[in-house]
C-alpha cells in the first residue's frame, strides 16, 4: 500500500477522535466515571492510531536508530491494542452498578489481556513469534500472530457475554446499541487480518466511537448529570405519554420519594457525601426498581418512579424489596448516617382518572403525609428518651 494511503487513513482517525475530545473537554464540569473511561477510550484509540502509522512510515526505513525505534514503537502498539475492549467492558460494569472507583474483581479479569499481551510482546522481542523485522528493517508478522488477535479481541467477546448475562440490567436502547458497537471494529479488523497492508481497526474504532458520542450526547441531554437517572422534564413527558397512550384495561403505577433530613445530612456532613448519598440512593433505585420502572430525579433529594401495567400487588411488592435493600445497605454501614425515605404511592386506574397534574399531587399528598408520621415519630422517640 503507498504511503499516502496510510497516512490519509490515519488523519481521518485523528481527526474524529482530536474533535470528541475536544468537546468533551469543553463540556467543563466535574467528570463521572464514565466520562473518564470514555475519555480513556478515546486515547486509547488515539495512541494505537498514532503508533500504526508510525509503523507503516519507518517500516522498510533506514536511518540511525531506525530499527530500534521500529521495535520500540511495534511492541507499544501490540501492548495497547487490548485497551479500548477492556475499557468497553468497563464502561458497560460501571452503567450498571454506578461505580466510582473500578471494583478489584472487574479490574483483574479485564486487565488479564493487557498482561497477556506484554507478555507475548516482550517474548516476541526475541524470537519474533508475534512480530519481527527483516534485514531491510521491514516489519513482518510472526507465525503465531493469532494469539495476540485473540487476545486483543477477548474483551470485546467478554463484553457481549456481559450484555447478554446481565441483560435485564440495561435499558433495551442501551442493550441494542453496546451490542452493535465492537461490530465495526471486529469487521474491520477481520479485514485488516486477511488482508496484509489494509488497515481498518483504527479508522473503524474512531467511526464507532463517534456515533457513541452522539448516542451518549442524546441521553445525557434527558438526564441528571449527577446520577444518571432521568431528570424531571423527561420525567413528566413520559408519564404524559403513558396517560395519552393508557389502555382501558392497564393502570399506571406511580412512586414519589424524597430522603428523610437531606437537608441536615448536607448541613452536617456537607455537599460532597450529600452527592454521595444521592447517587448511593439513586442505585438503591435502579437494583430495585430498574428491570419494570421508569426511574427519574424529580429534583433535589425527590424521585419518581412510574410502571405501565402495574397492579397493587406490583407495587408492594416492588416497595417491599426496596426496603430489604435498603436495610441491607444500612446495616453494611457504607455512609456515616441510616438512609431512610418517605414516599407515595399510587395507581392512576384503567379509566384515564386523573391527568398528570392531579397523579402528581395525590403522589406528594401521599409523600408528605408519611413524612410527617416520620417525623411525628421521630420527635415522639426524642422526648422518651429525654425522660
Amino acid at each position: 500500500m503507498p504511503i499516502l494511503y496510510y497516512i490519509q487513513n490515519s488523519s481521518i482517525g485523528i481527526i474524529l477522535i482530536s474533535i470528541i475530545l475536544l468537546y468533551v473537554k469543553g463540556q467543563g464540569g466535574r467528570r463521572q466515571a464514565q466520562d473518564s473511561l470514555f475519555v480513556a477510550l478515546l486515547l486509547a484509540t488515539l495512541a494505537i492510531i498514532i503508533l500504526e502509522l508510525s509503523i507503516d512510515l519507518i517500516s522498510g526505513r533506514t536511518f540511525y536508530g531506525s530499527r530500534a525505534l521500529l521495535t520500540c514503537v511495534t511492541f507499544l502498539f501490540y501492548v495497547i491494542n487490548p485497551l479500548p475492549g477492556i475499557v468497553y467492558v468497563l464502561y458497560l460494569d460501571q452503567l450498571r452498578r454506578r461505580w466510582v472507583s473500578i471494583p478489584r474483581g472487574i479490574g483483574i479479569i479485564t486487565f488479564i489481556p493487557l498482561v497477556i499481551a506484554c507478555i507475548l510482546s516482550f517474548i516476541s522481542l526475541f524470537n519474533g513469534i508475534i512480530f519481527s523485522l527483516d534485514a531491510n528493517n521491514l516489519y513482518q508478522r510472526g507465525s503465531l500472530f493469532y494469539l495476540i488477535i485473540i487476545t486483543n479481541y477477548s474483551c470485546m467477546f467478554l463484553g457481549f457475554a456481559y450484555l447478554l448475562i446481565y441483560r435485564d440490567s440495561f435499558k433495551q436502547k442501551d442493550f441494542s446499541f453496546f451490542l452493535f458497537f465492537p461490530l465495526p471494529v471486529l469487521v474491520g479488523s477481520i479485514l485488516q487480518v486477511r488482508f496484509f497492508g489494509v488497515e481498518m481497526t483504527g479508522i473503524s474504532l474512531a467511526i464507532t466511537l463517534l456515533i457513541v458520542y452522539l448516542h451518549m450526547q442524546n441521553t445525557q441531554a434527558n438526564k441528571d448529570y449527577l446520577t444518571s437517572l432521568y431528570n424531571r422534564s423527561l420525567s413528566e413527558q413520559y408519564l404524559q405519554h403513558l396517560i395519552d397512550h393508557q389502555k382501558k384495561t392497564v393502570a399506571i403505577g406511580g412512586i414519589l420519594m424524597d430522603i428523610n433530613n437531606f437537608k441536615q445530612i448536607n448541613d452536617t456532613y456537607g455537599h460532597d457525601l450529600g452527592d454521595k448519598t444521592l447517587c448511593a440512593f439513586s442505585r438503591l433505585l435502579i437494583d430495585g426498581f430498574g428491570g419494570n420502572w421508569f426511574i427519574g430525579r424529580f429534583g433535589g433529594d425527590e424521585f419518581i418512579l412510574f410502571r405501565e401495567g402495574a397492579t397493587q400487588q406490583d407495587v408492594e411488592h416492588d416497595l417491599r424489596y426496596f426496603h430489604e435493600l435498603l436495610e441491607r445497605f444500612n446495616a453494611r454501614q457504607t455512609l456515616p448516617f441510616p438512609l431512610s425515605v418517605s414516599m407515595g404511592s399510587a395507581l392512576n386506574g384503567p379509566s384515564r382518572e386523573m391527568d398528570v397534574p392531579s397523579f402528581m399531587k395525590v403522589l406528594d399528598r401521599l409523600m408528605y403525609k408519611e413524612k410527617r408520621l416520620y417525623h411525628a415519630k421521630k420527635k415522639t422517640e426524642g422526648q422518651t428518651l429525654a425522660k
